[in-house]
Formats: structure tokens, sequence, C-alpha cells
């Protein structure tokens, strides 16, 4: 009878073992970074070996998300998206933060033809256009899309602004340059004024 129980206590130290081993392991998670810095007709290449001179393995788009990045390397991070992987560039990544109930801060939006701009930090948006002077405006709601957790809808108390859709996570040209913006945004002005556009933020 003794031994029988001295066996469950040895059953018992193992399970419990096992079970810190399997938190530990659930916990020692790849980081998740994001593409950023590349021009929008680009492609960040992936390395077999972390220096600008290995052959390639591969190649990430310019806005490419959810991506592992498993070790890091004199400058250089072993990433894995899919089934690519390899070495690619650190100063052409950045963590991807996690979607939230708001649009994440500041976040500096800007449009073309007619050129507009606008600055969302914290419950302020800041909008302007060549011809009209900063005018800041405090935000009344931030509405989150009830389907997407990377979609909001922004509107500000009064000021030009009446409302901004912004959607992250996008392959956004302002048609101008080669800079390759993280978001979108759609803005409708109080004077009847449909604009597009796109954004990144201060991170």
């Amino acid at each position: 009878m003794r031994r029988a129980c001295g066996l469950s206590k040895l059953a018992m130290r193992a399970a419990f073992t096992a079970l810190c081993l399997c938190a530990a392991v659930g916990a020692a998670q790849a980081e998740t970074v994001e593409v950023t810095g590349v021009a929008f007709d680009n492609v960040l290449n992936l390395r077999t070996e972390p220096r600008a001179g290995a052959p390639l393995a591969g190649a990430l788009p310019p806005a490419a998300f959810g991506i592992e990045a498993l070790k890091r390397a004199d400058g250089w991070v072993y990433v894995r998206s899919g089934r690519l992987e390899g070495w690619a560039s650190a100063r052409f990544l950045r963590p991807q933060s996690a979607p939230g109930e708001r649009p994440p801060s500041p976040l500096q939006c800007v449009g073309t033809e007619p050129f507009w701009s606008f600055t969302l930090a914290g419950d302020t948006l800041t909008y302007s256009t060549p011809d009209l002077k900063p005018a800041a405006a405090q935000v009344a709601a931030v509405q989150r899309s009830r389907n997407s957790t990377i979609v909001w809808r922004v509107a500000p108390k009064d000021g030009p602004v009446a409302s901004a859709t912004i959607e992250a996570r996008q392959t956004c040209s302002d048609g101008m340059s080669d800079r390759v913006f993280s978001f979108s945004a759609r803005v409708e002005t109080r004077d009847g004024m449909f604009l597009s556009g796109c954004c990144d933020s201060e991170r």
C-alpha cells in the first residue's frame, strides 16, 4: 500500500514537471513583426545567411505582416512567413502592434490631388490643406468595425472632418513617392468632400 502511494506521488511530480515545461515552451513564442520602409514597387529580400551577399531564399512584399521573428544576429533577423524562411535586414522590420479598440496613435495620414493631411494623436485630430491652417478637433467617438479588428471610424466633435475611416495592414501608395504606407484612410469633410489617402503610425 505504501509502495502504491509512493508511485502515485512520483507520477504526480512527473506530470507537474511536464506541465511546467509545456508552459515554459508556450511562453517562449516567436515575436511577430511586419515589413516597413520598403518601396511600393520593391520587395524585402530574404537571405540564406545573415549578410548582404548571401544567396536569396525568397522575398516578402512591402507591407507584409504576421511574420515570425525567430532569431537575430548582427542587424539581421531570421524570419518565417508561411513557407518562406530566411534572414532579413532588421532595419526593414518592426514589431507588429496588436489590433485594439482604437487605431494606433500618433497616426499621420496624407492624400494628394487635392493635398490634405491629418494627424490623429490621442483624442485630437488635426486636419490641414495647403489653403487651410492646421485645425485641431476633439474626437467624439471611435468605432471599430463589427466584422474586422483592423478597421476604425473616427468622428471628431467639430472641425473640417466629419469622419475618417482607417484600415490597417494595407499596401498603400500616395501616388507621388515610392513610400509604402501600412494604413489606408477615407475622409469625409463637413463641406461634402470625399477623400482617400494613406497613413502610417509613428512607431
